[in-house]
């Protein structure tokens, strides 16, 4: 009887919590970080109780499988409206100001991954015409918040040092700057020694769209897309597309997965509907392709909200994983859910044959209070954003900030 009280009673307070970030997502917000910003942008946010609910825990067959393993930590959008530059100008850490309480998270994992949602192009214009540059400054001529994107280059140093090692530069702002403004944030990366994909530079056509990392033997191959550039042309060809240029996409996933040298493919494909929780039937099945395509992991980007993730099986018996949005790591939207997102960790073992698989996933879930993201168990009056993330995800793979990392706890 005891056990059905408290069954009933955590019944209650998960009803209770829905119907709060119900009440939040409409603009009744309970939680004082939710005020609305000038950066926000337009579109409705679903609502947190038509959310997708987890039914389990994510477990993989192999999780207790032999073989060197290492952890990627994964994050979403780097979304940097007017509020978040300017305090990167203020702020004795600059950019880093933006996820200083979390930056830990980033740096337990092997290989940590985000979003680049915007150029990094030192003197270009909204037009994307050469101008003398500013400096470090909010001007919103040359660095400048939504519509048209621009951050300063000292960001990609920012991400380098906290320990970022990989970013996708595929999204709907790559080309906010125009084809100067890809090729001077290609510039910068290279400079910083960040790797990137799902761009190149306007000059060379030939240029590979994948990126590389390798971490105590393990040589994973990055590949980033993005379903649009918001109307701008890519008259240059530098942004890979994921529905025009599908059938790119999956060969080219093909070939790095049959080369020797390549232990494993990580897809990062900005794509989906906006503050959307759940995924579109067309997301669903490129999500498949590409795993079966030989994709070890997909790691979707762009609805500016958290989606569902999955385990699928392809036609041969291989588990792949798919998370559909990251949502966002930092930006200025004020709306609950696109500030409730997580720090996702992927674990991977390089089997027998070479090649790496999945032995499990976690996530912490994390909290944007103004302009710094922090995790949701350490910041204050996070329970909303903390109940929204585990709806979706579950409590059985989620981990505590200050818990050690393991992705595979069910075989310790």
């Amino acid at each position: 009887m005891l056990a059905i009280v408290r069954r009933l009673l955590a019944l209650s307070t998960l009803a209770l919590s829905v119907t709060a970030l119900g009440a939040t997502s409409t603009g009744c917000a309970a939680d004082t970080g939710g005020e609305e910003s000038e950066d926000d942008e337009p579109g409705t946010t679903e609502d947190a109780i038509n959310a997708p609910r987890a039914s389990g825990p994510l477990r993989f067959s192999h999780a207790c499988d032999a073989g060197e393993k290492i952890t990627i930590a994964a994050v979403g959008d780097v979304l940097l409206h007017k509020g978040l530059q300017v305090q990167s100008v203020d702020a004795s850490d600059h950019f880093k100001s933006l996820w200083r309480g979390m930056s830990h998270l980033v740096a337990q994992a092997d290989v940590a991954y985000a979003n680049l949602e915007g150029p990094t192009a030192e003197g270009v214009n909204k037009s994307g015409s050469s101008v003398r540059d500013p400096g470090h400054t909010f001007d919103d001529n040359v660095y400048s918040s939504y519509p048209m994107f621009n951050y300063h280059p000292s960001l990609v140093d920012d991400l380098k040092s906290t320990g970022f090692d990989v970013v996708s530069t595929a999204n709907n702002h790559s080309l906010d700057r125009r084809a100067v403004g890809a090729d001077r944030t290609i510039a910068n990366l290279e400079r910083a020694g960040l790797a990137f994909t799902g761009t190149r530079p306007s000059t060379d056509a030939s240029r590979p769209w994948h990126a590389m990392t390798t971490t105590r033997g393990v040589r994973l191959a990055w590949l980033a897309c993005t379903f649009s550039t918001n109307g701008i042309p890519d008259s240059k060809k530098q942004v890979l597309h994921c529905y025009e240029n599908r059938s790119e996409v999956l060969q080219t996933i093909r070939d790095l997965s049959a080369r020797r040298d390549v232990d494993g493919v990580i897809v990062t494909p900005h794509w989906g509907e906006e503050y959307m929780h759940t995924p579109r039937s067309q997301e669903k099945q490129l999500a498949h392709d590409m795993l079966d395509a030989g994709a070890t992991a997909v790691l979707g980007g762009h609805p500016h909200v958290v989606q569902p993730w999955e385990k699928h099986v392809t036609p041969d018996g291989r588990e792949g994983f798919v998370i559909y949005s990251l949502g966002n790591f930092v930006s200025g939207q004020s709306q609950l859910p696109r500030r409730s997102s997580l720090v996702l960790y992927l674990g991977l073992t390089k089997g027998r044959d070479g090649k790496v698989f999945v032995n499990g996933v976690r996530h912490v879930p994390l909290t944007m209070r103004r302009w710094t993201v922090e995790p949701s168990d350490k910041a204050s009056d996070a329970t909303e954003s903390m109940a929204l993330t585990t709806q979706i995800f579950g409590e059985w793979n989620r981990m505590k900030s200050d818990e050690r990392l393991v992705t595979n706890p069910e075989c310790r």
